[in-house]
């Protein structure tokens, strides 16, 4: 299991040795090609520099890399990889695979023109087995680099990866939105994770709703929003809370997603243990599954909730 961080500032080479099919190219005199744009522009002394091809060296190297990798070598990882958190890392990884393969088919080693080192950009197929069970196969681009100063080993990885959709777990995205009418226009596509801030805004309200604080509260709601398809206005939701003496409310779960290639609103299934005490007496302890629905301003909008009460509890507080 690779590091997948993404990284922006050598897409053009990728552009540049993948797109040749059908144009005549002609390279006496070529010494040098593309630019180095890092994110931080003129502070970087390289902005601008020209890449050139580099010696097969790193390229037996990098090979030397992926077979260590692949037999999960951890003392020759440490004979090819400068110390430090990457390393330490890769090798905690190590720990959870019971096997692991990384075949590279293709293999370019460059270096920026004034550069301390140089790097290998290795495409690769790889699959892993972990010990849990898990497999997962990937293609991998991965930046390999070297610097002259560490004695010719690998200074850290950068990685881009495209998952295998074959894969049992794992995948950007899954599911199957139906819809109660299959007529609609997002019938077939699959869920994927939403990062909007959703568990924020839930963590919040759970903790103000805890505290009864129905003002806290409102702030993170649509006013009227629904609560299963009935209006509530916030008004509403302070008299609710006035009439309750404490209440208990752990979720033990929270899943952000949303349906892919439509607009950023978005939903969240919260599943929960709540108990309330109302201040006449009454106690309700049940479990709770719930779903959040959010707008494109990221306020609750609706909620649906479903209830199984647990044994031995009395009728639910008045409200």
């Amino acid at each position: 299991m690779k590091l997948n961080t993404y990284f922006v500032s050598i897409i053009s080479l990728f552009l540049l040795f993948g797109c040749t099919e059908n144009i005549s190219v002609v390279y006496d005199g070529v010494e040098s090609a593309g630019k180095f744009m890092p994110a931080n522009g003129e502070e970087n002394e390289l902005n601008g520099a020209a890449y050139v091809l580099a010696s097969d060296d790193y390229m037996d190297k990098a090979l030397n890399l992926t077979e260590a990798y692949s037999n999960l070598d951890s003392d020759k990882m440490k004979e090819l990889f400068v110390e430090g958190d990457q390393l330490n890392y890769l090798l905690e990884e190590f720990e959870n695979l019971e096997s692991y393969s990384w075949k590279p088919w293709a293999m370019i080693p460059l270096r920026n023109i004034g550069d301390d080192g140089s790097f290998v950009i290795s495409f690769s197929n790889d699959e892993e087995v972990q010990k849990n069970g898990t497999k997962l196969r990937a293609s991998y681009i991965d930046v390999i680099r070297f610097d002259d100063a560490d004695e010719g080993k690998v200074s850290w990885i950068w990685g881009t990866n495209r998952d295998n959709q074959e894969n049992e777990c794992c995948l950007k995205e899954g599911g199957k939105f139906i819809g109660r009418n299959p007529d609609n226009d997002w019938n077939g596509r699959p869920f994927v994770f939403s990062n909007r801030g959703e568990i924020e805004t839930l963590e919040t309200f759970i903790e103000a709703a805890n505290k009864l604080d129905a003002e806290a509260v409102s702030l993170l709601f649509t006013n009227p929003f629904l609560f299963n398809g009935e209006e509530i206005t916030h008004d509403e939701l302070a008299e609710i809370f006035s009439n309750r003496e404490s209440q208990e409310w752990k979720p033990w779960a929270m899943l952000p997603i949303k349906i892919k290639d439509t607009d950023p609103a978005s939903g969240v299934l919260v599943y929960s243990t709540a108990k309330v005490v109302g201040k006449n007496g009454n106690k309700w302890e049940a479990d709770l599954s719930e779903q959040y629905f959010f707008d494109l301003d990221g306020k609750i909008e609706s909620v649906n909730q479903y209830v199984r009460e647990l044994p031995k509890q009395n009728e639910s507080p008045e409200e």
